[in-house]
């Protein structure tokens, strides 16, 4: 082959390709990456809200056994801290009975912290018959249900309290005058003709709530008297907030795109007198 043919043949061969990405082809890995990340972050978030659930529901097992504490050592039930100052809120005498049946928790008499998971009070409402509000005191008739928060004249340490066995709740006899009703999760609304499966007790004689992760807006709620549907707060929320005698034990099911609901427990009569034999005390 001469020089001008080597020449020609040259010019005429075609260069190697070069593959490389198309448009089409990074837009897709571009989207595949932007969904694995949407994934990866909603399993954090999950995560994280399912831990902050049971860091939380630790917690209120905490507060729960600081109060039955409180029983076995004072011989009655705290009443609630309406001043924030994280001890129980009385009137003087002769009767001694709570200045609201609604307040936080008094957390320096318990010896507990003062807030929940999200840093927010714990709500404690007590027998509404317990406090100075009405007309008709009952904390100092033990019969009542009011008196398992009767403090007597601030009784010596061990001294009797003034409920006894025959205070109501007692045995089938769910009665008793200003207890509080807990609905069910399965419940389509709460309020004082719920029953039958949709009601989890109807003689509970003190309830404490934790508002959850929106627990901030609950309270701001409460506090200027807000409407609790104009912050977005669903059915079971609302319940929670509005100082009636109907609480809502709804975790999981009343809201929409949300998963935790309100955290709540509640007190009974029998467990308040066994926290008084179980310690050697005598009713």
């Amino acid at each position: 082959m001469n020089l001008l043919a080597f020449k020609k043949d040259l010019k005429s061969s075609k260069p190697l390709s070069q593959k490389g990405f198309s448009l089409l082809e990074v837009m897709i890995a571009l989207m595949v990456f932007v969904v694995l990340m949407i994934v990866t972050v909603n399993v954090v978030k999950n995560t994280r809200e399912y831990d902050h659930l049971l860091e939380n529901q630790h917690y209120m097992n905490e507060v729960k056994n600081a109060l039955i504490t409180f029983v076995k050592v004072n011989g009655f039930l705290p009443c609630p801290d309406t001043d924030g100052d994280g001890k129980e809120n009385r009137e003087g005498a002769p009767d001694f009975e709570c200045t609201f049946a609604r307040g936080t928790i008094p957390f320096l008499e318990l010896g507990v912290p003062a807030t929940d998971v999200w840093h927010q009070p714990l709500l404690y409402a007590v027998n509404t018959r317990s406090d100075a509000v009405g007309t008709e005191l009952e904390i100092n008739q033990p019969l009542n249900s009011a008196a398992y928060f009767n403090s007597g004249d601030v009784p010596a340490l061990g001294a009797a309290p003034v409920f006894e066995w025959n205070t109501l709740p007692i045995g089938e006899n769910r009665a008793g005058a200003g207890n509080l009703r807990v609905c069910a999760e399965i419940a389509t609304d709460c309020s004082a003709t719920t029953g039958g499966n949709d009601l989890l007790e109807r003689a509970a004689i003190a309830v404490v709530v934790s508002f959850g992760q929106n627990g901030h807006a609950t309270w701001n709620a409460i506090n200027t008297n807000a409407s609790g549907a104009s912050i977005g707060l669903d059915d079971a929320e609302i319940e929670n907030m509005d100082g009636d005698m109907n609480y809502w034990q709804a975790i999981g099911s009343q809201r929409e795109d949300q998963k935790f609901d309100d955290h709540l427990f509640w007190l009974v009569g029998t467990e308040i007198k066994y926290a008084i034999v179980s310690s050697g005390g005598t009713l």
